[in-house]
C-alpha cells in the first residue's frame, strides 16, 4: 500500500490557520475534513468556528474509528459526529445560541472512505470529493455556491471600473458576496455607489436565472441580496429546499443528503479525496499531479472568476481557499 498525502494552509505563511484536517487510518478509513469559514470571526478555544469544527471531527472521527466497537456505516459515523459538535456547543454554553442563530454555528464537510472486508464506502457530507481508480468521482454539487460565485463574477467587472489596486478588487468582491447586494452602502462606500450595487444585483439575478433556470427565482434573489451571512445558513441541512445543502453543525443532518456508495473492494486499486481548495483534479494519482494542477487553475484564473468561479479568488500569496489530497495506493 501507498498513502501519499499533503495539506496546505490559504495563507502558506500562516499554517497554524488551515481550516482542512486529514484523518490516515491505514487499512482501516481515510477521510479529508474540511471545515466551514466562519462568518463573524468567533473563536473557540483561540481557534475560528471552521479550524475548530474541523479539530473537533477530527478528534471524534479517529477516536470511534478506532474502537473496536464503534459506528460501522456512515449513517452511524454521522450521527455520532453531529453528537460530538452537539457536545462542543454545550462545553462552550452556546447551544441555545446556535440553535437559532446559523452564524455561530461551528460547521464541516467531511469526505470518508471506509475499508470494510468485501467493500469500501464513500461518505459524503459537504462538498469535498472522492476519486475512485482515477476516473470515478464522487462529489457533491451545490447550485447555492454557484449563485454566490456568478455574484462575484458580475461584481468583479463593476469593482474594476472603480479601483486598479488588484487586493482591494479581491477585498471587495468577497465583501459584495459574503454579505450580499442590500448591505448597508457604508460598508463598500470607499469603493462602490447605491448604483453600482444595484447594478451588481441586477447582472448577478439575470446571470443566475439563465445558468440556474431550475432554481426558483425568489431563492436567487435571497442570496444575491442577502449574501452567505444574511442568506445561505437557511439553506444548511434543509432537505426541503431545493438549495438545500448538508453539512455536520451539530444538528440533524437529513439522511437523503448524505451521499454513500458502497464499492466492491477487489475492484479498487486507488482512493483519493480531496477538499474543494483544488479547482482542477490532477491528471493522475499522487501529490505532485493535484499540485501540477492546483498550480495550472492558478495561472489560468488566478482571481476564479472566468474558469473556475468562485465566491473567493486568490491575491498575491494567498490563495483561494485551503487545499487538502489524500492518495491510497493499493
Amino acid at each position: 500500500m501507498l498513502i501519499e498525502a499533503f495539506s496546505e494552509a490559504k495563507d502558506p505563511s500562516a499554517p497554524h490557520m488551515n481550516e482542512d484536517r486529514l484523518v490516515i487510518l491505514p487499512g482501516r478509513a481515510y477521510a479529508v475534513i474540511d471545515g466551514v469559514t466562519d462568518r463573524l470571526g468567533t473563536r473557540y478555544d483561540g481557534m475560528l468556528a471552521g479550524q475548530y469544527a474541523a479539530v473537533v471531527v477530527k478528534g471524534a472521527l479517529e477516536h470511534m474509528l478506532s474502537a473496536p466497537a464503534g459506528p460501522k456505516n456512515g449513517h452511524e459515523i454521522v450521527r455520532a459526529l453531529t453528537a460530538r459538535i452537539e457536545s462542543a456547543y454545550k462545553a462552550h454554553n452556546i447551544l441555545e445560541k446556535a440553535q437559532s442563530d446559523w452564524n455561530v454555528r461551528i460547521s464541516a464537510a467531511l469526505a470518508l472512505v471506509l475499508v470494510q472486508d468485501e467493500t469500501l464506502e464513500v461518505v459524503l457530507v459537504g462538498d469535498s470529493g472522492v476519486r475512485i481508480n482515477g476516473v470515478h468521482t464522487f462529489r457533491m454539487e451545490k447550485d447555492l455556491d454557484l449563485i454566490t460565485s456568478i455574484l462575484r463574477q458580475q461584481a468583479w467587472p463593476v469593482i474594476g471600473e472603480r479601483t486598479s489596486d488588484p487586493e482591494k478588487r479581491e477585498q471587495m468582491s468577497r465583501r459584495v458576496t459574503w454579505h450580499g447586494t442590500r448591505q448597508p452602502l457604508d460598508a463598500v462606500a470607499d469603493t462602490l455607489n447605491a448604483g453600482d450595487m444595484a447594478l451588481i444585483e441586477r447582472r448577478a439575478i439575470e446571470a443566475n436565472v439563465k445558468a440556474l433556470p431550475h432554481v426558483p427565482r425568489p431563492d436567487i434573489e435571497n442570496l444575491v441580496q442577502g449574501g452567505i451571512v444574511n442568506a445561505q445558513g437557511g439553506y444548511q441541512n434543509n432537505a426541503s429546499m431545493l438549495l438545500g445543502y448538508p453539512c455536520l453543525d451539530g444538528f440533524m443532518v437529513p439522511e437523503p443528503m448524505i451521499q454513500i456508495e458502497s464499492l466492491p473492494r477487489a475492484e479498487v486499486e486507488t482512493i483519493e479525496i480531496f477538499s474543494d481548495g483544488y479547482f482542477k483534479p490532477g491528471d493522475g494519482f499522487g501529490v505532485a499531479a493535484w499540485e501540477r494542477a492546483f498550480a495550472e487553475a492558478e495561472r489560468e484564473d488566478p482571481a476564479k472568476v472566468v474558469l473556475y468561479a468562485s465566491p473567493k479568488g486568490s491575491i498575491g500569496s494567498t490563495w483561494a481557499d485551503d487545499r487538502t489530497y489524500i492518495g491510497v495506493r493499493f
